[in-house]
């Protein structure tokens, strides 16, 4: 099934059960927040910590997450994580204030921090690059699932008995999935006694510093613009500065800020920081506009949200595969710009606009989001290596959230704020309305700088190469150095195939091509050795290997089988690493270098059209130095 094993078809619907219950809990408050607000007394100002601080904390632990991921098991971990979600959600639902239902969230965002960046990192290691956009596309429809049914749930259940429910199911359903986690999940690796610890100042500079910032934003609204709530911000500011000073001067950071040197991987992260901060706070505006001031119910406010999660849960898995096949650029740009129009359509609300109005221009936001959200997101994971992939999600969910908290909080204060300057003048509803217009246009802004950046950041590989050697002089220095007699196989190849290669050609490698001769990925007798050695005794060269086959072992003979039968890509390494027939020289050389590479495929169009040796380049390069210092040079007397 999907080319995964049955384990780690039933290890992934476990984990991504947990992520789902996670969102589930998330969009089940959403509706809830005008009732809560009645019910304990509270304005929007206040209301908004209930979705901010989660996020905050979650933002948090998201970096804690890949120290955790390191150190513990997978089956350890979730279950940890998920029992700290159930004390959270059981202490919410007792919820006799304001303090301690928010108390409540914050546990709650404990263990869903932990779950989120956890699962995503899985399913990327589980599943090979070029089916990766297509993982995130699934993971995507599935989670996409929970914000579709959650409101409507959450709305009958607050229509016909109270919010305090709403988390008593969450607890429940979190239970019954630990259950089967125990049954399911194996323990897998204990943890690394050699994983550092993980930094303890990091951990507090972190949380001091976004949590001021956050405070800070989150006063804006009962303050004004005035300097009081300024102040936590520019504390938390500079707390922050010293925050990443300390990850840059460490071996081993909470937070791996070095990656964010990768142009394609800051670019990722930066957009989707902007796209977060402008959606978010909607899960707290529309509830207030529908069912404060259009005097609708709650199920009535979570029937209008539902078309659009629909569609962006169908469209995750639609998303996932138009990326593997025509990469982002092109998904951003529609997506980043239908966001913006459609955000400008929120801003022109009235208490007599159609529902209908509303549901539609939330559906087709939600659309823009489908071609935003996951897409880039792996397009800028795509450019790492496997081996920082737990960091690099880390950071770009850490740094998401907590621009997603920002968002919502300075959203929010602008609503607060120009609704209470404007009452007197135009009475509760109709300043109200004026806030949730005016805040809407502030995300449309916010959605806009995301249109830019877009347009300006995210290129297409090729296209990037291409622009920058106009005149072709590197395509021909590539060309005089690429070998172009290659052996190649067809991504459908069985394991068989490449070692038969292997030994025919005496090569050590082969790539793997589809019928476009794009390439899916590499298979060397390395991935060999290493898909023989699973589970059992590891080989370390293909001498040993050799020598275990010559023993009178069943085992060892039905294993060599059965990986023989498997279909290459399953082992192969599909996270190619390549150059474009266009990259500089010094851009070979740093592939080659920081990648430890003995070759590298040379792309055209995606198109593999050569293989480049590291004994090459060397070659050619002290061939440069000779020529260019041969008059200086003596030949040497024998």
């Amino acid at each position: 099934m999907l080319g995964l094993t049955k384990k780690q078809v039933v290890m992934l619907l476990v984990l991504v059960s947990g992520s789902f219950i996670t969102i589930l809990n998330q969009t089940l408050v959403t509706p809830a927040l005008p009732s809560i607000m009645s019910d304990l007394s509270i304005d929007a100002s206040s209301a908004q910590w209930l979705t901010t601080a989660f996020t905050l904390v979650n933002a948090i632990m998201i970096p804690i997450t890949a120290y955790l991921t390191d150190r513990f098991s997978t089956k350890i971990l979730f279950i940890v994580a998920m029992i700290a979600f159930i004390i959270g959600s059981l202490l919410a639902a007792w919820g006799p204030n304001f303090a301690v239902l928010l108390t409540g969230r914050m546990v709650q965002a404990c263990g869903a921090g932990v779950l989120m960046p956890m699962v995503m990192t899985v399913m990327l290691l589980t599943f090979p690059v070029d089916r990766r956009g297509f993982a995130m596309g699934l993971f995507g429809i599935i989670i996409s699932f929970a914000p579709a049914i959650g409101p409507t749930i959450a709305g009958l259940i607050i229509d016909n008995a109270d919010w305090h429910t709403l988390f008593y199911i969450v607890a429940g359903l979190a239970a019954i999935d630990i259950v089967f986690a125990i049954i399911t999940l194996h323990k897998g690796r204990e943890g690394d006694e050699e994983t550092p610890k993980l930094d303890k100042p990091s951990v507090i500079l972190s949380t001091l510093g976004f949590g001021a910032v956050l405070y800070g934003f989150g006063a804006i609204g009962s303050y004004g613009l005035s300097v009081m709530p300024f102040i936590p911000v520019v504390i938390g500011v500079v707390i922050l500065v010293f925050f990443f000073r300390r990850q840059l001067q460490l071996e081993n950071p909470m937070l791996q800020v070095r990656i964010l040197k990768n142009r394609r991987f800051m670019a990722s992260v930066v957009i989707g920081m902007i796209v977060n901060a402008a959606i978010m706070a909607n899960g707290v505006l529309i509830p207030i506009y529908v069912q404060d001031l259009c005097g609708q119910t709650a199920t009535t406010s979570a029937i209008v949200m539902l078309p659009g999660a629909v569609v962006m849960g169908v469209m995750g898995i639609v998303a996932g595969r138009l990326f593997d096949k025509h990469g982002p650029r092109v998904m951003g740009i529609v997506g980043t710009v239908l966001l913006t129009l459609m955000t400008v359509a929120l801003s022109v609300l009235t208490t007599t606009t159609s529902l209908l109005y509303l549901s539609i221009v939330v559906c087709l936001r939600h659309f823009a989001l489908s071609l935003i959200n996951m897409p880039i997101s792996t397009w800028g994971l795509n450019a790492l290596d496997n081996k920082v992939l737990n960091h690099g999600n880390a950071l770009s969910n850490t740094l998401r959230q907590v621009a997603g908290s920002l968002g919502t909080a300075l959203v929010i204060s602008v609503y607060s704020m120009v609704a209470a300057s404007n009452t007197g003048e135009l009475g509760q509803i109709e300043a109200s309305m004026l806030g949730v217009n005016v805040s809407f246009l502030v995300q449309a802004f916010i959605c806009l700088a995301a249109t830019i950046l877009v347009v300006v950041m995210v290129k297409d590989k090729a296209t990037d190469a291409a622009q920058a050697d106009p005149s072709g002089e590197r395509r021909s220095i590539l060309a005089s150095l690429m070998k172009t007699d290659l052996y190649l196989l067809p991504a459908t190849a069985t394991v068989a195939d490449a070692v038969n290669i292997f030994i025919e050609k005496g090569v050590s490698a082969v790539p793997l091509v589809d019928e476009d001769m794009m390439v899916r990925g590499i298979i060397s007798d390395g991935d060999v050795i290493r898909a023989l050695s699973r589970r059992g005794k590891t080989y370390l060269d293909p001498i040993a290997m050799i020598a275990a086959s010559e023993q009178d072992d069943p085992d060892f003979e039905h294993k060599l089988d059965s990986v023989m039968d498997m279909p290459a890509s399953s082992i192969a390494t599909l996270g190619v690493i390549s150059v474009d027939e266009h990259a500089s020289f010094d851009e070979l050389c740093r592939v080659i270098g920081e990648n430890h590479l003995k070759k590298v495929p040379v792309l055209s169009n995606g198109r593999i059209v050569g293989v480049i040796n590291r004994s090459d380049i060397t070659l050619y390069a002290m061939k440069i130095y000779m020529e260019r210092r041969a008059n200086d040079i003596t030949p040497a007397v024998v």
